[in-house]
């Protein structure tokens, strides 16, 4: 269904009226319970709660200790603190309860949360469990905690009821209010709908809120501000446009035009007699219907000759009818045969005599390049590729390139192996974008499999996207069903990344993913048994490094003494994190730091500066899980690991090269925490948060990649973004694709969109 304005009013009425229900309650129950008041911001000693029992003690301690974690930071109080544990509660209680509802309504769950107490789950669990868990409340508490552990399997930062926001659950009538508001009669069908968690993380926050922070001050103060001032859902439809015309173009132009995706993709800007060789293009008609023969080896479609030693015969024949040796002797007469004759086209392009390569000159082409190869003695045999490499060869020769390399033509063609794919967004919210990139994802495995059918083993270029390690599909996987099996695990494991600075995007993010690849193997008869267990993925949350300096020298003790050293300048470099995200160019800065901590310690440390430091930073994960499970009986030293292992991931992902970036960038003022930062970092884009997104996304890519993004279109325009404009967008990109949108598209933000495509040049 279309999530219109009446259609999101509704569901915004629901997620406001949840999250008061939640707050109020875990404010009461910090308050009663637990001697924590978010009003006040007091704290009682931990010793004086005489009316609470063992387990809400622990509970108590826990939560003491999870506030000290946060407090360790400068800019966090014990007020802010609380609001914080307050609020990361309520937001992690209604996505818990809307992906149970989301995944019921998908068929991936027995009902669950629909119908409340009456849920067909909850029923078949009372009568099995009988009255050995209490009354009907308590009892439905159990269920609801085992059904979260049992997807925390798949969803860790979601589902994980031992982490920090998951200590505080509603009581029976706050639960009972919000099960009422979720299964209401109005919001029933949006449950099967993709888009509804994305508008539930827009809506988490009110608008009255951003718009009392912008009063406030006109730049963010903190990270949280950032993240709920440019807090917007893409429409779907801007979202297919972006993806159609990054990951979609890409693959039609390596599969040379020949994929389903021409016609899936309702956006993708393609000429309808396009046909893309390499990375030229032929848009004559003739030409391109020729062309487009000979890239699906339909030679019937052709002049009659094969593709067999005897074919060259026929070749030369075929071009003795089209007058090629006539024109070559009566127009070129005592010149170069091949250069001059390819000069002439050039000439006649540059000139405007003609404006691209007509049928009669294809066949010219083939004829000469024919000629060479049979006299040059580069080849025989003239299959699929060699007329695919041989077409792409004259469109390069009239546009002008150097003289052909034989090797070139003979090389195979190879298409890129979809696992190499990376896609990401740097501001992924809810994953919008990847939740459609995984639609189209889904579609390149399929002809990718056919294609190595087809070409065989080997005919997938892997090294591209740095993983030469892997093995061809079919050597990995036993047929095609078995490989179509965990097409869905790979898409998460292999394409899509995500980074936010809000830790609920993470959360949600993950979520949206997963259920994607359920419905995936749901919609394959795939049955829950059967289904591969999704890893932990590539959704990020840019949290801060943690800051309590003592557990960060106890957990230094136990290391190497160099390790130790790495370990403090790595939270020292990351310190800007929650603000900055994947603008923190942590990429830069490594290389100096390892040589700084390793360069001048023996053999061992030689080696290039990136190996050395995947070699360290395996011994610091290992060092910090090992730290977090020995400091259980500690929870805030679990805080302090789990924290430190987020900043290593998030550092992992900024060494990543990119094929596809797509986003809804933060836009206007940059927060003032980072200012002088950014300022230094990106001094093109500086003057607006939006523009140094974009540079940031063509620094993380390789060349030819593809960057979309929806963005305020003032930037085009404003003489403030000249320079981003010339250095930025004409000096490291081209642009492929605009379209102007004008107010309304993004919720309630006051600007006028524009949705681009940027491709990066070399």
């Amino acid at each position: 269904m279309a999530f219109d304005q009446p259609t999101r009013n509704r569901l915004q009425r629901f997620v406001t009226a949840a999250r008061s229900t939640l707050e109020e309650e875990f404010t009461r129950q910090l308050q009663n319970d637990y001697g924590m008041d978010p009003a006040s911001g007091t704290v009682a000693q931990l010793a004086s709660l005489r009316h609470i029992d063992d387990q809400q003690c622990e509970t108590a301690r826990i939560l003491r200790d999870t506030l000290a974690h946060y407090c360790a930071g400068e800019d966090t109080d014990t007020k802010a603190g609380l609001d914080r544990i307050v609020r990361e509660q309520a937001f992690t209680v209604l996505n818990r309860l809307a992906a149970l509802r989301m995944a019921e309504a998908r068929g991936l769950l027995i009902e669950s949360v629909g119908n409340g107490y009456q849920a067909k789950g909850f029923q078949l669990y009372a009568r099995l469990v009988g009255t050995g868990l209490g009354e009907t409340g308590d009892a439905y508490r159990v269920y609801l905690q085992s059904v979260f552990d049992e997807l925390s399997q798949d969803l860790p930062g979601l589902f994980d009821r031992f982490s920090p926001q998951d200590r505080l659950f509603p009581r029976e009538a706050a639960l009972i209010q919000v099960l009422n508001l979720i299964n209401h009669g109005e919001i029933e069908p949006l449950w099967a709908e993709d888009e509804t968690i994305g508008w539930i993380y827009q809506y988490f926050n009110s608008k009255e809120e951003r718009k009392a922070m912008r009063e406030a001050s006109q730049a963010p103060r903190n990270s949280r501000e950032l993240a709920v001032r440019n807090q917007f859902f893409t429409p779907r439809y801007v979202v297919e446009f972006l993806v159609d015309n990054t990951l979609g173009r890409l693959w039609f132009n390596w599969t040379g035009g020949q994929t389903g995706l021409r016609d899936r993709c309702q956006y993708l800007l393609v000429k309808p007699d396009t046909v893309v060789l390499g990375n030229m293009s032929i848009e004559d008609a003739a030409s391109a219907r020729i062309a487009n023969a000979i890239m699906k080896g339909q030679l019937s479609d052709l002049p009659n000759f094969d593709t067999t030693d005897q074919g060259v015969q026929a070749m030369i024949e075929f071009s003795h009818c089209v007058n090629g040796y006539d024109r070559d002797q009566s127009e070129l007469r005592g010149q170069s045969l091949g250069s001059a004759y390819f000069d002439g086209y050039r000439r006649d392009l540059q000139s405007g005599r003609i404006d691209a390569l007509t049928t009669q000159q294809i066949w010219d082409g083939l004829f000469f390049e024919c000629r060479a190869d049979r006299h040059g003695g580069f080849g025989e045999v003239y299959q699929e590729q060699w007329f695919l490499a041989a077409v792409q060869e004259i469109v390069a020769r009239v546009k002008g390139d150097r003289e052909r390399k034989p090797e070139l033509i003979q090389k195979p063609l190879k298409l890129r192996d979809p696992r190499t794919i990376k896609l990401l967004d740097p501001a992924c919210g809810s994953m919008h974008f990847g939740l459609y990139a995984f639609d189209l994802f889904l579609e390149i495995y399929r002809e990718a499999w056919a294609w190595e059918q087809t070409h065989g083993p080997g005919c997938l270029d892997t090294e591209t996207g740095g993983s030469a390690d892997l093995k061809p599909l079919s050597q990995t996987y036993a047929d095609q069903d078995a490989f179509l099996h965990d097409v869905p695990r790979l898409i998460i494991e292999h394409n899509i990344y995500g980074v936010d600075i809000d830790p609920r995007a993470a959360q949600i993010a993950s979520l949206a993913l997963w259920l994607r690849a359920q419905r995936a193997w749901h919609q394959a008869g795939v049955q829950a048994k059967d289904r591969p267990q999704v890893g932990q993925g590539h959704v990020v949350a840019a949290v801060a490094p943690p800051a309590e300096v003592d557990l960060r020298k106890r957990f230094m003790e136990e290391l190497d003494p160099l390790d130790a050293e790495l370990f403090e300048q790595t939270l020292f470099m990351l310190k800007g994190l929650p603000e900055l995200g994947v603008l923190l160019q942590v990429e830069k800065e490594l290389p100096a730091l390892v040589r700084a901590v390793f360069g001048e310690h023996g053999d061992l440390f030689r080696a290039e500066d990136m190996a050395q430091w995947q070699k360290a930073e395996a011994r610091l994960r290992e060092a910090l899980t090992d730290y977090a499970r020995a400091a259980r009986s500690t929870y805030q030293g679990r805080l302090f690991a789990e924290d430190a292992l987020q900043g290593l991931r998030m550092i992992d992902h900024c060494r990543e090269v990119f094929d596809v970036v797509v986003m809804n960038p933060p836009f206007g003022a940059l927060a003032s925490g980072t200012k002088e930062q950014i300022s230094k970092a990106y001094p093109n884009s500086k003057n607006d948060l939006l523009a140094v997104f974009v540079e940031r996304g063509l620094e993380l890519m390789r060349t030819s990649a593809r960057i979309g993004a929806i963005t305020s279109r003032t930037c085009f325009f404003l003489s403030s973004f000249q320079s981003w404009r010339e250095n930025v967008v004409l000096g490291t990109a081209k642009p492929e694709a605009m379209a102007d949108m004008g107010h309304g598209v993004m919720d309630d933000a006051m600007v006028e969109a524009a949705a681009y495509v940027l491709e990066k040049q070399a």
